[in-house]
């Protein structure tokens, strides 16, 4: 809001002063009219006197409140500011103007009611409330905030919703930190970025908004959609959200599900990349094909869920429920759409029915059928051993 849409500026207890001053100018010119026509109303005009300053109202004004340094702290115009006797509070109607720190406006805000309370030290505001913080254009909007001047906190107590060209987000209450530009969500947290769109649930996230990020402390919900179907679902106990490069740093207790392909990952920390829908694991991790009933896990991994491809390396070991085939090797190729699988040294394999294992540097094929060939290098032999019962 620029200071040309205000009306003229003073500060408020110089105006209270010349307001009330002229008040009583004007009790005391009425109260000797009075006496000079009659004596038997002589209290009357002291008592008007009283009302008029215990109702001291101001019009379409401008109030401001500044700190013992002179630095201003805010400023605003109101259609109506109704004061106390004592003038420490006022009650305020149409409520619109400017919040600042260090000279600058952090907030612009707009409401239908407000209240001043101690000497201009917190302001309420209620119903229909907008802030915006100009340097990264977010927008906060609720029923009923509190702004604390010396803490430079803006206190959302009732229904909470946050926008930004790069994310939106609703809560029960939350915390906006003006010098640090965070907003902090509490309770019933939905929030949603587009391109693509994922939605995020939780009970506590907060939102660092000039470095892109959004960090979650307790038990999270994330589904990732292409258009409106969903693609991939996360849960998990912490995550770090990067807006500006489409990805999610996870951990605790993660369980994540892609939809297609058919793939559920599970590990304590991975990056996932929910743009280009990459998963990187530098933690013990596991692979788990749901339909086919496979399953790999290995020291680390990639995985590529666009073009269906899983890299697993140190200590890979891959089976299968159907017929409890096993397959261990240092590194290992999975084509999760194919279920063909490439791997690399050390290779044991080993199957049921008939018993037998397998030896050698090389694996390739599917191991939920049993077709796997293993090969050795030109200077070692593959070693065959069955088990004849």
């Amino acid at each position: 809001m620029d200071s040309s849409n205000f009306f003229q500026t003073q500060h408020l207890q110089p105006r209270w002063v010349l307001i009330v001053g002229v008040l009583f100018l004007l009790s005391a010119i009425t109260a000797c009219q009075e006496n000079n026509q009659s004596q038997i109303n002589s209290d009357k005009p002291q008592q008007e006197a009283t009302n008029v300053e215990s109702q001291l109202i101001l019009e379409n004004a401008t109030l401001e409140q500044s700190n013992p340094k002179g630095e201003m702290l805010w400023k605003i115009q109101v259609d109506e500011a109704a004061y106390s006797p004592d003038r420490k509070k006022a009650k305020l109607t149409v409520v619109k103007g400017n919040i600042f720190q260090n000279g600058k406006i952090v907030l612009r805000i707009k409401a239908d009611q407000g209240e001043i309370f101690q000497d201009g030290q917190e302001i309420y505001l209620k119903e229909n409330i907008v802030a915006v913080d100009p340097r990264n254009n977010a927008v906060m909007q609720s029923d009923e905030v509190e702004w604390k001047p010396q803490e430079s906190i803006l206190v959302i107590r009732k229904n909470l919703r946050g926008s930004h060209p790069q994310l939106m987000a609703s809560a029960k209450e939350g915390k906006y930190y003006a010098t640090k530009q965070k907003l902090e969500f509490i309770g019933d947290i939905i929030a949603t970025s587009k391109k693509p769109r994922m939605q995020l649930k939780t009970e506590h996230l907060l939102w660092n908004i000039p470095e892109q990020k959004v960090m979650g402390d307790r038990l999270l919900n994330i589904v990732c959609f292409q258009d409106k179907t969903i693609t991939d679902k996360l849960v998990a106990n912490r995550a770090e959200v990067h807006l500006n490069t489409k990805q999610v740093i996870v951990q605790e207790n993660i369980e994540f599900k892609s939809i297609e392909p058919p793939v559920q990952v599970a590990t304590n920390e991975f990056i996932w990349k929910y743009k280009a829908r990459q998963v990187t694991s530098y933690k013990p991790v596991k692979l788990i094909h749901y339909q086919q009933g496979v399953v790999i896990a290995g020291n680390q991994a990639e995985v590529d869920l666009i073009n269906n491809i899983a890299y697993l390396r140190g200590g890979v070991q891959g089976n299968s429920t159907a017929n409890a085939a096993k397959l261990y090797s240092n590194n290992l190729t999975w084509n999760v759409s194919t279920q063909i699988i490439e791997a690399l040294g050390n290779i044991i394999y080993e199957q049921t029915n008939p018993d037998f294992n397998l030896t050698g540097e090389k694996a390739v094929g599917t191991i939920h059928d049993n077709k796997i060939i293993v090969s050795g290098n030109t200077q070692d032999r593959v070693v065959t051993e069955i088990f004849i019962e």
